[in-house]
This record gives structure tokens, sequence and C-alpha cells, in this order.
């Protein structure tokens, strides 16, 4: 199914939260032929918000009944991780392309079991929401290390961290902690490892040491302090199938840390590269040129930008492949994801890919 008989491509939106309100609805309204037909939340009270904030016709409180409408054509899931595997199976099953939001799911299996779903309906398009943070720098950090500027990559350092103080035991429990709705992933380990993958591709082995300092936090529909079992900080040794070892940080609770607090570092026999994207700027220092680091100019036309919903919607219509971001490297980072979790709860290297 690509479309409904009258040209239109019919959406259903499945967990209308912040993003999906910023970004997909307002996007997929300004594609011509694109219909959102109707907005699932948790409650009808929200739905119906929704919907009359964006015009959309239909409100409902029932994502099985927007999964099964045989007007819909296609499912934007916007809900927390601990939905998404139920979701995409159920929409995949129903004949329903979808677009999921990152992360992907709250571990492994359910990662799997979402890509062996879209395995079975090779017609229909699956798109993971990507990774934002490097789109302006990707091709052109591509492009260097393709022609080889760095020579062998030796080294990767990189830095996700908040720059602030640990909260207070009891502040309130948010989604991203409460390891029932995000399961194992981690702060942003996750949007940093994907952006590394499309530069240097994955980690072949990872041994991590993560801890939880803020142990106790308010649970926002009981009111009641409950245990946290999400770190709030983690530290990964990987050793990288393209031969580099890398070191990534990613902390909550690095109050006044060092300047920029999200980085990339990757060293080479031949050169240096480093991405600041607090500031937005690429430096390259070259042996050849005296090793001093130089800003890198990216011209306008080389720039990636956000267009998720149009690459999906083209997807769906044959017009071009899902890259950013496709399930079978969804999985591969969520591989990574549970990987990390697993050693640093035994003490072990872990290898990839995980054993089934």
């Amino acid at each position: 199914m690509a479309q409904s008989e009258d040209g239109n491509l019919r959406v259903g939106v499945i967990g209308a939260g912040a993003n999906t309100k910023l970004r997909h609805i307002p996007e997929l309204l300004g594609i011509p032929g694109v219909k959102v037909a109707t907005v699932c939340n948790r409650t009808i009270g929200s739905s119906r918000a929704v919907a009359a904030e964006f015009g959309i016709p239909g409100a409902t409180a029932d994502w099985s009944s927007v999964v099964a409408d045989p007007d819909i054509d296609a499912i934007v899931i916007g809900t927390w991780p601990d939905m998404h595997a139920t979701l995409a199976v159920a929409a995949l099953e129903a004949g329903k392309h979808v677009l999921c939001e990152a992360r992907m799911a709250r571990d492994a299996t359910e990662a799997r079991a979402m890509l062996a779903a879209l395995r079975r309906r090779p017609g229909l398009v699956a798109q993971l929401v990507p990774s934002p943070i490097t789109l302006p720098w990707d091709a052109a950090i591509q492009d260097i290390l393709r022609v080889g500027k760095l020579g062998a990559l030796t080294y990767i350092t990189v830095r996700g961290v908040s720059r602030s103080f640990p909260d207070p035991a009891g502040a309130p429990l948010h989604w991203r902690q409460n390891a029932d709705l995000s399961g194992l992933n981690i702060l942003t380990m996750g949007i940093f490892y994907e952006a590394l993958q499309r530069w240097v591709g994955d980690a072949k082995r990872v041994l991590a040491m993560a801890k939880t300092v803020v142990g106790l936090r308010l649970h926002p529909d009981s009111a009641a302090l409950t245990g946290v079992r999400v770190p709030d900080h983690v530290d990964v040794l990987a050793e990288m199938a393209c031969g580099a070892q890398a070191h990534m940080v990613f902390s909550a609770v690095t109050g006044a840390a060092r300047e920029p607090a999200s980085e990339f570092w990757l060293h080479g026999t031949e050169g240096t590269l480093h991405l600041d994207v607090d500031n937005g700027q690429l430096r390259l220092a070259l042996r050849s040129e005296g090793g001093q680091l130089k800003p890198v100019d990216v011209p306008h036309e080389q720039r990636g930008f956000w267009r998720v919903e149009q690459e999906w919607v083209n997807a769906i219509r044959g017009r071009e492949e899902v890259r950013l971001t496709d399930f079978a490297t969804g999985l591969r980072y969520m591989e990574f994801t549970e990987a990390v979790t697993r050693s640093a709860q035994s003490g072990q290297a872990v290898s990839l890919p995980l054993l089934v």
C-alpha cells in the first residue's frame, strides 16, 4: 500500500509529544498530498487538544483503532520507547508504513522484533527519526575520511555532558530516567553513537562503567520516592571495527565541566578532526600542514538539514531510499546500547554484534 486511492497519503499519529508537535505534524502537513487524519494520545482530552491545534479531523485515545483503520496508510509513532516495538510491529502487520521516534526501542530484543516485522513486509517503508546533532557536518566529515586526510584512525573521543551539578534526592523522575519507559537507553549516548556510526561504523567490543548518582526520585504518577535504575553517568571504552580505540563519556552530573560539553575528536596517523557541536565548529589539523587546528569551511550546499518527514514520504512514494535512519542501523545502535549495560553490570567486555 503506497497511498490511498485518491492519491493522498493518510497518516495516523500515535503519541503527539513535543518533537511530534514541533517537527512531524507541521512538516507532514506541509507536504502536498499528505493528510494527517487522526491523532492518538494517552487521553482523549490531550488527543482532541492536539487535533484542534493542527486542524486534524480525528482524535482518539485507542491506538489499536488507528492501526486497524483501513483508511490510514502510514503511522507516526511519537510515544516513549516502551511502546515503540508494540506499535511498530502492529502497524507493519496491519500493512502500514512506519515513522518511529528515536530511540528505536528499550533494548535490542525489541529492536530485533521491529526489524523482523519489517522484513516480513518488504513492500512497506519504515524509518527511525535520526540523531540530528551532526547533520550539518556529516557529509563534510565523511568526505574528509573518504579521501584519507586523517590517515588510519587511531583514537576517538566522544563527550556528551551537561555541565550541571546533580539534582537533589527526591527530584522529579523524568521519563528518560524511568527504565520501564526508556529501557537501557542512557542519557544522550544513543544520539552521539548513531552520529559516530555514520562516519566510522560500529564498535566491535565495549567495556563500560556506569553510575547512578541520584538514586531516588519522585515518581510523577504516584508522588512516591522511587529507585532509579538508569545511570546518570557512563564511561565507555570501545574497540571500533575501523581499527580505532574510542572513549565516550556521557553525564548529567558533571557540574562546571570544561567546554564544549558536546564534542567529537577523531585522531588519525596523519590528521585530527574536531567537531564542537555546542558552537557549531568543525576544525581539522593535518601533519603535512604543521598540525594546527584550522576551521573547515562547509559550503551551504554540503550542509545537511532536517528532512525526516520528506525522506519518509518520498520513500513511500518510491522516490528515494530511507537513509536516516533505517531499522537495520537502529538495531545496531540498540545492540551497542545493550552491550554497554551488560558490560557495566558484569564488569566484563562485551563483543558485538550480540549473540542472540
